[in-house]
């Protein structure tokens, strides 16, 4: 969540598609079934007759932290390609070599790392914000999140449970006071939020693919030791000793009347948000709470018991979306065997840290599902719309190249602060502005969509992913260089097959994810020039 900164993100006979279609099945197994973590990429890959290959920095490989090398040679696909590119499996590949002034990028759809549910964002607090515009001014604003042609095409949403302030209470930021369910007395009051909920309901009603998280940043008012929402006087835990049951029954009583009444089932639970940080103080700008790491072990477990209890079976814990990866890497390994069989899913912001691989490498020892669930631009200062876009597209490469996520979720879409939204959001109006952020994201989420799974790329400015159907192979250059292009000579003779031609789109100072003539591909050979400061997306065919 944002805040104040602290004084201080097979071959083998079968073709590279069956590969990937099973992982992208077993991914969907995984989405259904809660209770079950992410998938080795290792176990998927076995399957098709492939074995371990190097793991990230210190550690062993083939896991969905590290990678899964197939077995088998190159050139597999007996189809071959549209046009040139392509062979028969016996056939030889040419040794690509990088033209005058380029660097060589090879790219290896043999080395899988992690499947991939998808994008998203949290909706408090522009839900709580647009939620109270008229209808179809609302609707237009969701059509540009979900819409995965002509918007960002998000499919993950998380829906802030709020705590409720005091009423006496005047002190939170506009729009950053989330109306709580239960009153002192006990009393639920299930009309309350009903401008986030408008828009809860209606991405349930248009969006595809879709997973949906509950979440919380505090409990009640009055549970509180402070008596107040936004922490307590010092900064430390402020969830009143005798009242853990009762959070975890407000908590749970929201996801039952969400699933009962509404039909909205929330997958994953998440009582805590970034509860190492010491800034969650009463009178402060938004809903927070410290958790002391023990204290975390105790709300984790009575929530997972509440679900378990109430028959809230779709329903399981994630935890403990720390401001910090190093927190998080920290807290976890320190948890004990009850806690971890209590919760299924890492949750963790991006903000901060930098033990990334430690942490991938942690969830997959452990079984669990890792999500970067919250990013921005905290503390940075960024002097514009296209500094934000470059920032942001830096960070997002770096989580899904170290951190490996299976999936990756902003924090605000619509914000007051330009550099932390996508778009800007007009009151007198009701109307929304894509600015240079959206075209940054879109040109990611529109076309690495849910299904894909990451592969080996050796550049630490690009990521590569193969679609859930093993069609494409979609490729994010960013050049964040201000003054030089970069010119790069792509190695795509560890594709299975190619087509004739790139589909390209880039993102700039003056481009707004702008569609490029296709790039002719060659003998396995495609030369590309990410102009200064820029974000380029290759779509490759693999007919």
């Amino acid at each position: 969540m944002r805040k104040t900164a602290p004084p201080e993100a097979a071959r083998t006979c079968l073709s590279i598609r069956a590969l990937v279609a099973s992982l992208a099945a077993l991914a969907v197994a995984v989405s259904c079934s809660p209770s079950d973590p992410s998938p080795s990429v290792d176990a998927a890959a076995a399957g098709s007759g492939s074995q371990g290959g190097s793991g990230g920095e210190g550690g062993s490989g083939g896991s969905a932290g590290g990678s899964a090398t197939t077995g088998s040679g190159r050139g597999s696909s007996s189809a071959g390609a549209t046009g040139g590119s392509g062979g028969s499996p016996s056939e030889p590949r040419p040794v690509v070599t990088a033209a005058p002034g380029t660097d060589l990028v090879r790219i290896d759809t043999d080395v899988l790392h992690q499947p991939f549910e998808g994008w998203g964002t949290s909706l408090c607090w522009w839900a709580h914000h647009v939620g109270g515009w008229a209808e179809a001014r609302r609707n237009a604003v969701v059509d540009a999140v979900v819409d995965p042609v002509s918007g960002l095409g998000y499919n993950i949403f998380r829906y802030n449970i709020g705590g409720g302030e005091n009423p006496s209470h005047e002190h939170m930021e506009k729009h950053r006071e989330m109306p709580g369910f239960q009153g002192a007395d006990g009393a639920f009051t299930w009309e309350s939020d009903a401008s986030q909920r408008a828009i809860l309901l209606r991405i349930a009603a248009r969006g595809k693919d879709l997973i949906f998280e509950a979440f919380s940043n505090s409990p009640p008012y009055w549970m509180t030791n402070s008596g107040c929402a936004s922490g307590s006087g010092n900064g430390g835990d402020n969830l009143k000793a005798d009242h853990y049951d009762d959070f975890a029954h407000y908590l749970t009583e929201v996801v039952r009347h969400y699933r009962d009444e509404h039909a909205i089932t929330f997958r994953t639970l998440e009582p805590l948000n970034e509860p190492q940080a010491n800034w969650w103080k009463s009178n402060g700008s938004q809903e927070g709470c410290h958790f002391d790491r023990a204290s975390q072990e105790k709300i984790i477990q009575e929530v997972a018991e509440q679900l378990i209890s109430k028959g809230l079976d779709d329903t399981v814990v994630s935890a403990s979306d720390e401001n910090s990866m190093d927190d998080a890497l920290r807290n976890i390994s320190a948890f004990g065997a009850e806690t971890l069989a209590a919760f299924q899913q890492i949750n963790v912001h991006s903000y901060a840290g930098s033990q990334r691989k430690e942490l991938r490498r942690l969830a997959t020892e452990l079984g669990k599902r890792l999500w970067q669930s919250e990013s921005g631009p905290l503390g940075q200062s960024l002097s514009d719309d296209t500094d934000a876009a470059l920032f942001m597209a830096e960070r997002i490469i770096r989580d899904l190249r170290d951190l490996k996520p299976e999936a990756w979720v902003d924090w605000q879409s619509g914000d007051p602060s330009r550099s932390w939204a996508s778009f800007t959001l007009n009151d007198r109006d009701q109307t929304y502005t894509p600015i240079k952020r959206f075209y940054m994201h879109a040109g990611f989420s529109r076309y690495i969509r849910p299904g894909a799974t990451f592969v080996e790329v050796d550049s630490e400015d690009m990521v590569a992913a193969v679609s859930a159907d093993g069609g494409s192979l979609t490729l994010v250059v960013r050049n964040g260089d201000r003054d030089a292009s970069r010119g790069y000579t792509l190695d795509l003779t560890r594709l299975p097959t190619v087509g004739l031609a790139a589909e390209a789109h880039r993102t700039s100072r003056t481009e707004d994810l702008e569609r490029l003539p296709d790039m002719a591909i060659e003998d396995y050979r495609l030369v590309v020039t990410a102009p200064a400061f820029s974000i380029t997306t290759l779509v490759i065919p693999m007919p």
